[in-house]
């Protein structure tokens, strides 16, 4: 059953409820809100945090670290920042700053998508066991209607037997020329 949309207070609560009545069409509801309905915002905060945490980020920060601190030391060009390296300092102190915020918007952002999956589950969980009531009370149905049918059906045979049975008495009675027992007698020879 489809709920009813929300009323604008949760905008990714009521593109969940849209998406479970059938409104945003097959897209799975996850990708609708984090990637079809993200903002600028979004996007660069899961592009960032998808970047940072990966082995291509660490092995070039730490090839370009390797070479600004070769070239300072070494002094193969003029040395912009002699050891102690306050700039570089400087340059890692303005990285973390905006590094760590991104990450914690992205993994605020993978939090809410985790949690968002897990309704989606439940509420996908809750349609199947109702679908698994129905078929189970269907199934119960049909049983009973198939036990009934089978018992009509020996009541039908024993009737089409005692027919038969008293066709033949009254057809061995006529060749024999004697008059056929009563229907229902059992002490037949």
């Amino acid at each position: 059953m489809a709920e009813p949309a929300g009323d604008g207070a949760h905008p990714l609560k009521d593109s969940l409820h849209r998406h479970k009545a059938g409104i945003d069409g097959h897209k799975h509801v996850v990708n609708v809100l984090h990637h079809d309905e993200a903002t600028l915002g979004e996007r660069i905060a899961d592009a960032a945090s998808a970047g940072i945490g990966s082995w291509r980020f660490l092995i070039i920060q730490t090839v370009l670290v390797a070479l600004w601190v070769t070239i300072n030391i070494i002094g193969l060009v003029r040395r912009w920042d002699p050891f102690p390296f306050i700039l570089l300092n400087l340059l890692f102190s303005v990285q973390a700053a905006y590094t760590g915020p991104v990450l914690l918007l992205a993994g605020n952002r993978q939090a809410q998508k985790d949690r968002l999956t897990l309704e989606h589950a439940a509420y996908e969980a809750d349609k199947a066991d109702r679908q698994n009531v129905q078929i189970l009370k269907a199934i119960q149905k049909n049983t009973e209607l198939t036990e009934r049918n089978t018992e009509m059906t020996l009541t039908i045979l024993r009737h089409v037997e005692s027919l038969v049975q008293q066709h033949v008495d009254e057809t061995a009675a006529a060749a024999v020329g004697r008059p056929a027992a009563p229907q229902g007698d059992t002490n037949r020879t």
